[in-house]
């Protein structure tokens, strides 16, 4: 099964071409077995890729106990590799208290524009993360369970703008095999197990009873995004159409909107507000044919009024 992981890798490739020929790549590299793994991927195929630089960068949010310890595994381990490091560290929970903003949606915000930063500064082409088949299994259910449309339950691409994934196709269990047959180490996050976080309880209950009903529970989450993303992108082409003959400047005529096909209304307000939570796409929905404000968090509101639905920004 180790050598499973690298065939999946190489068929995700030629099926999508994430990394571009003679690339310079940056890996988002935490320590942990998905990034261990992936950072060995790419070295054993460096010559299939035909890849020109590939460099570790390490953010340490500051959160936990371990941080200290998970950078000095990553220093070290770049070390033994001779691969270029580069560490941001940042006190993301005291940012969090003094900004009132939620914990993991901050570290991911301030983890994101790390990586970009560095890869701008240094000049690379890419950003590599470690996100694998059950990171997408979890994201859909995530997803489920909160209630989204096709855009939510199709989880995340291979690619998004310069982040790419090469281990999408990827299990957890092939990871853990082939991180093991090249005798590597890497570091736990205790975090990880904590079931206070909605994601850990997916994974560690919800998933595992899942799997006794279908133990290719991967695979089929697979199978279903796949036919949901192309359903989905005929609706969205459609939906591109009818936005077009909505839009009045920067509003919605609420007559136009209101007399689409319910499956149009969503898509149109999704492409328009970029909100994903299904429930919050029909309370807009509902506010275009009943009138009224809506506050939509952000700094932002709707307001159906006249003729229009008008999107206001407030000041300060």
């Amino acid at each position: 099964m180790a050598q499973t992981l690298l065939r999946k890798v190489i068929t995700l490739q030629r099926r999508k071409k994430l990394i571009p020929e003679h690339a310079s790549v940056l890996v988002a590299f935490s320590g942990g077995i998905d990034s261990v793994a992936l950072v060995l991927a790419l070295l054993e195929l460096k010559d299939f890729f035909k890849l020109k630089r590939v460099a570790l960068a390490h953010i340490n949010h500051g959160i936990r106990a371990q941080s200290d310890r998970d950078e000095d595994f990553a220093v070290e381990f770049a070390r033994r590799k001779r691969l270029e490091i580069f560490v941001e560290r940042f006190h993301v929970k005291k940012m969090a208290e003094e900004e009132g903003e939620n914990l993991e949606a901050l570290a991911r915000e301030v983890r994101y524009k790390a990586l970009r930063s560095i890869k701008q500064k240094e000049g690379f082409d890419i950003i590599a993360t470690a996100h694998h088949l059950n990171d997408l299994v979890e994201t859909v259910i995530l997803w489920l369970v909160r209630g989204a449309g096709l855009e939510g339950l199709t989880g995340f691409d291979e690619k998004t703008e310069d982040i790419v994934r090469p281990l999408y196709l990827v299990t957890k269990e092939e990871i853990k095999d082939f991180v093991i047959s090249r005798g590597e180490a890497w570091v736990e996050d205790a975090t990880n197990y904590d079931i206070n976080y909605a994601r850990n309880r997916i994974r560690h209950r919800v998933l595992p009873e899942l799997k006794k009903i279908n133990a290719s529970l991967e695979d089929s989450v697979l199978r279903l995004r796949d036919i949901l993303k192309k359903e989905g992108e005929f609706i969205n082409e459609q939906a591109l159409k009818a936005l077009k003959e909505c839009t009045q400047g920067q509003a919605l005529r609420r007559d136009v909107l209101t007399s689409l096909h319910p499956a149009l209304q969503r898509r149109v307000i999704y492409l328009w507000l970029g909100i994903r939570d299904l429930r919050k796409i029909d309370q807009v929905l509902s506010l275009a044919k009943k009138g009224g404000i809506m506050e939509l968090g952000d700094g932002k509101r709707l307001k159906a009024e006249g003729d229009y639905l008008y999107l206001q920004r407030q000041e300060g």
